[in-house]
């Protein structure tokens, strides 16, 4: 399981490497694709790049001060794309769950006023 940070990183590290082919990328390039919140620096982007690269995300064929030669490996695709899909299913769970939920409120309102008819009409 990875991080946002690295979820993040990984992402665009897909994008930037299509159909698994290498592509030189400047660290400074991937700190510019994470939010400002999360304070990226040279030192954590070479850590997540270098745990991309351990768990078979990615493959870096060279790394330099500033620049690695990488490429995203069908590991990584896959998780990415799992990934995406789950976000999906959840976004289409919650839709139908707060329909229910309106539903059901107003089924229960309805249920109310009639008890209170059906009570005012008999007493």
């Amino acid at each position: 399981m990875l991080d946002i940070r690295s979820k993040i990183v990984l992402r665009y590290l897909i994008k930037q490497c299509y159909e698994g082919s290498y592509k030189i990328i400047e660290i400074d390039d991937i700190i510019s694709c994470l939010p400002q919140k999360y304070g990226a620096d040279r030192e954590s982007v070479k850590q997540i790049v270098n745990h991309l690269a351990s768990t078979d995300y990615i493959s870096v064929k060279y790394s330099d001060e500033d620049v690695y030669c990488l490429s995203a490996l069908p590991f990584g695709r896959q998780y990415v794309e799992s990934e995406e899909e789950q976000e999906k299913k959840s976004k289409k769970l919650k839709s139908v769950a707060r329909g229910a939920y309106i539903a059901l409120f107003f089924i229960a309102l309805l249920g109310a006023f009639l008890g209170t008819l059906i009570y005012n009409i008999l007493f």
